[in-house]
């Protein structure tokens, strides 16, 4: 464990400091006051307010959106009768009439009402929803909104955001985890929770893994694309806001529930999912209800299991030369219990309509407790004496190996947010002020390594089609001596643990004026943004090599399933356990080995310091039909860490030495939107921005891990620049029909600095070493064109039908050093990704089918094209279904991955998989329902 190396502020910020602080003051001085008039907007049957709405003033260019609370401010407006009219996508257009007086107006509500013929409920309200906000954001961001259940069809946020354009998902034992976001790796986005930054368990990444949110208490979620100044500028790939339910957007006290048990037909075990949401509003100061409480509850214990077979690819000696051939096969099998249980709680003050107080507090816990039984064929070791596709090798006894691993991961993210909004007649402020804690602890890792003791086997074995096939054999004869635990004797056992912490703060403000210099179409708006983030990660990893006799077979239990092979018999996890525990004096590390576990304890260890202030100042103009924002945004970040060092003299002996660095950068980050309407319904979107992205803490950090095994060290890079991207978006939105959308939009990223790995083995303190460290690439673009239909039925006889689509190509580009002659793709960028859905529902009733497509991508550039990692392809297919027996209670089913698609991956070529992974399919049943 590293102390904390937290800096106090420098004076040699100050200037940098003086400007960031200039570019927030107020203007009041350059606007004017004008008649206001304040509302809400809302739906009539339920009284839930519509955000998105358009309200204009009849007559005049005037037009707002009403925000996420359904609420809308209108200024300048002229004394006496003004007619309001207001359009929400999926419900007619409505007007009213108001008074204005020029010493005070009464809020005026809003209703709008569906039209009977085309009941809007479920799924399609969730659309509309969506569809609303995505046509008043002034930036390029897409949203996923709750039906009126305020359930999602996936199980959390990551699963959820597959669904957009331009993202795609990587999973972890099937369940969707990280999200790329137009090509970019996770780790090069933002994820807020409430607008409140949270940080990430994870040590070798900035990447939030999205499944420690379940969706049960999120009322919205939303990808920006192509930020606006006024939003942080750290998001090359995107930023994802996740949004939890607040009690005005419900009317009156709501409860609302979700149980279900799922089946996984792979684990053949019975998995519990619950939730309990509950709001209400109360009357705290006067008559009106002032104060929101929102509350919500998860739960989850599923268990699972996985099939995994992974093999390695390499030259190997053959007669008087080499070929390329297979190295080593591994047979995998994991169990696995994952639980989470989530937590928010909202609390809102509105003494009334132009003042806002809140509190916002977001809890996850993610426990995932795992058993990996495999089993190891090192190929290499033995005699190649034949290679014409099918490959005899004579193996020595040591290259058969079984190793049984249990370890629990616990992550606890928690989030809380604080501030309020202000609406005067001539400006508008808010302010907030957060906290977030993410932990991150793996303390009971504990790995038994064990070795054939038998004789000496033969092994044939096929490649080049796909999962490589083997069969083993002695004296010309099948054997299965290899799948027998008695003939495998304790070798070493293993221990790792791992501590992370990762705790952020952040304050900032906002204020807008509109009218400025005395133009109704000028819109001023200026804020600043503080944050300090610090990131300690402690692992460890020691090698028991001293053990008592043990024989595999006293941990002997019944053979497993395994759908890709013949695993052999199985292996007690907790009976392997108990005997370590019992015999923990005599499992000890030899002499010899204490450098090595020396440098495996210390050498990922470092805590870093990042400071981050932002400030920006942006401009809106409004004409008839067009809106421009422009503006700048200027991000200073200073960063400092301290690690450990470890060397080698000229003995070969290991040391070990304390390292310290830092690091200052400033970006400027101008920014300039237009909304163009080209017709009534035909929207131009264009958009130029400038984004950054801070290498991740691992690449940055002064670190140094040394696998004597296998003669390789990684570095880390504290002298990388950060990502730097210009990018450019045209969107074209065509809003056919009411509740439908077709887009069709190309955007294009030049990106500096973009960090990969580059392996040298001439690096003096490191001689005979493969030397792995990040550094900046050479340069790295993105071209890409998106897709999105989203269609609504009108007709009373198809009023029920679902149907939508979207499609993202990418041509992606990425010069480094290692092979300058060369072009790649960009690391986790697929070239095509995709979304369709087709569904039905009515007032009993609904159904939904979704396939999500995401085509191959490079994960990993090797020394040549034979050693690129590639993930193959990935084809899902969900379906879901509800019947409601009431308005309290409602059936739901789903079966998710219907295909039971798997995992692949594969090097050079696909031919030769890499690793092949099965999860089985779902199947969920349950009840919901609200009072």
């Amino acid at each position: 464990m590293l102390p904390s190396n937290k800096k106090p502020f420098s004076k040699k910020n100050t200037r940098l400091n003086s400007l960031l602080l200039a570019l927030s003051l107020p203007l009041s001085a350059y606007v004017q006051a004008a008649n206001v008039a304040e509302g809400l907007v809302q739906k009539l049957e339920s009284g839930s307010p519509l955000a998105g709405a358009l309200v204009k003033v009849a007559g005049s260019d005037q037009q707002v959106y009403t925000d996420t609370a359904g609420r809308f401010i209108l200024r300048n407006l002229p004394t006496g009768p003004v007619t309001l009219k207001v359009s929400y996508i999926g419900l007619p257009t409505q007007t009213s009439q108001i008074t204005i007086s020029e010493t005070s107006n009464t809020p005026v509500i809003i209703q709008l009402e569906d039209v009977e013929r085309m009941t809007i409920i479920g799924q399609r309200q969730a659309q509309n929803k969506a569809l609303n906000l995505y046509h008043a954001s002034d930036a390029i961001t897409h949203f996923i909104a709750s039906d009126d259940m305020g359930q999602f069809v996936d199980q959390n946020v990551a699963e959820s955001l597959q669904r957009l354009p331009g993202t795609a998902i990587s999973r972890d034992q099937g369940e969707g985890r990280f999200v790329s976001i137009r090509g970019i790796s996770a780790g090069l986005s933002s994820v807020t929770v409430n607008g409140m930054r949270i940080g990430t368990p994870e040590g070798s990444s900035r990447a939030v893994p999205l499944d420690v949110i379940p969706t049960g208490s999120i009322e919205g979620i939303s990808v920006t694309k192509a930020p606006t100044p006024d939003m942080p500028g750290d998001s090359i790939g995107g930023a994802v806001d996740v949004q939890s339910a607040s009690a005005f957007e419900k009317k009156g006290r709501q409860i609302r529930y979700r149980a279900e048990a799922s089946f996984n037909e792979l684990s053949n075990e019975i998995s519990p999912k619950l939730s309990l949401n509950a709001s209400e509003t109360f009357s705290i100061n006067g008559d009106n209800k002032d104060f929101g409480v929102s509350v919500g509850l998860n739960y989850l214990d599923r268990k699972l299991e996985s099939d995994n077979v992974e093999a390695e690819y390499g030259n190997v000696d053959y007669l008087d030369g080499e070929v390329f051939s297979l190295i080593e096969l591994q047979q995998r099998k994991y169990f696995v219990n994952r639980e989470r249980i989530g937590a928010n709680l909202n609390l809102e003050y509105r003494p009334d309509s132009s003042n806002t107080y809140f509190a916002n507090t977001v809890f996850s816990r993610f426990s995932d407790a795992e058993t990996r039984q495999r089993s190891i064929f090192i190929f290499e070791d033995g005699t190649l004496n034949n290679f014409d596709g099918q490959t005899v090798t004579e193996i020595e006894p040591d290259a058969f190996r079984r190793r049984i691993r249990l370890r629990t991961k616990e992550q606890d993210t928690l989030a809380f947010n604080l501030g309020g909004n202000h609406i005067r007649e001539t400006y508008t402020l808010d302010y907030y002020a957060g906290v977030s804690t993410t932990r991150e602890r793996v303390l009971d890792e504990n790995e038994g390594r064990f070795e054939y003791i038998g004789n000496a086997l033969n092994a044939s074995y096929a490649f080049g089609q796909g999962v490589p096939q083997f069969s083993i054999s002695q004296g010309g004869e099948a054997d299965t001596t290899h799948l027998d635990n008695a003939y495998y004797e304790l070798d070493r056992a293993v221990l790792e643990s791992k501590k992370i912490d990762d705790d952020e703060y952040n304050i900032g403000a906002n204020i807008e004026f509109p009218y400025a210099f005395g133009n109704s179409n000028l819109t001023l708006k200026s804020g600043f943004d503080l944050r300090w983030k610090q990131k300690d990660t402690d692992s460890d990893e020691i090698e028991l090599r001293q053990t008592p006799d043990a024989m595999l077979d006293q941990f002997t239990i019944n053979t497993p399933s395994f759908g890709l092979g013949n695993l052999g018999q199985g292996i007690s996890s907790s009976s392997y356990i108990n005997f370590f525990k019992q015999n923990r004096s005599a499992f000890n590390e030899r002499p010899k080995d204490v450098a090595e576990n020396m440098q495996l304890s210390l050498g990922g260890d470092f805590v870093a310091d990042e400071d981050v202030q932002a400030a920006y100042l942006m401009a809106t103009y409004d004409a008839q039909q067009w809106r421009l924002i422009a503006g700048m945004r200027i991000e200073r970040t200073d960063y400092s860490a301290i690690g450990n060092m470890l060397t080698f003299d000229q003995e070969g002996e290991l040391s070990v030495t304390k390292r310290s660095v830092s690091n200052d950068y400033t970006n400027v980050l101008p920014g300039l939107h237009l909304s163009y309407d080209l017709a009534q319904s035909l929207v131009l979107r264009a958009a130029w921005t400038n984004t950054i992205a801070r290498p991740s803490f691992k690449d940055i950090s002064p670190r140094a891990e040394i696998d004597l095994e296998d003669n390789e060290v990684k570095l880390g890079n504290p002298d990388l620049n950060p990502y730097e991207a210009v990018n450019y978006d045209l969107l074209l939105d065509w809003y056919y029909s009411d509740g439908s959308l077709f887009s069709a939009g190309v955007f294009y990223k030049d990106i500096d600095n973009f960090v990969v790995e580059l392996t040298s083995n001439d690096v003096a303190e490191f001689a005979g070493f493969d030397v792995v460290r990040p550094v900046n690439a050479l340069s790295a673009s993105i071209k890409g064109f998106e897709l999105a239909w989203q269609h609504s039925f009108n007709q009373p006889f198809l009023s029920g039908m679902l149907i939508g689509a979207n499609l993202t190509l990418l041509d992606t580009e990425l010069a480094v050093t290692e092979r300058p002659s060369e072009q790649f793709s960009l690391p986790e960028s697929a070239d095509q990704a995709g979304n369709f859905y087709l569904g039905y529902e009515d007032k009993k009733f609904s159904t939904r089918l979704s396939v999500s497509y995401r085509d191959k991508f490079l994960s990993e550039v090797g020394d040549n094209k034979l050693y690129d990692i590639y993930v193959a392809e990935h084809t899902q297919i969900d379906l879901s279904a509800s019947y409601k027996f009431s308005k309290h209670a409602e059936l739901v089913g789903e079966l998710i991955n219907l295909t039971d698609e798997p995992l692949e991956l594969y090097q050079g070529d696909p031919a030769f998989t890499l690793q092949y992974e099965e999860y089985g399919m779902t199947f969920a049943l349950g009840l919901k329902g609200k009072f």
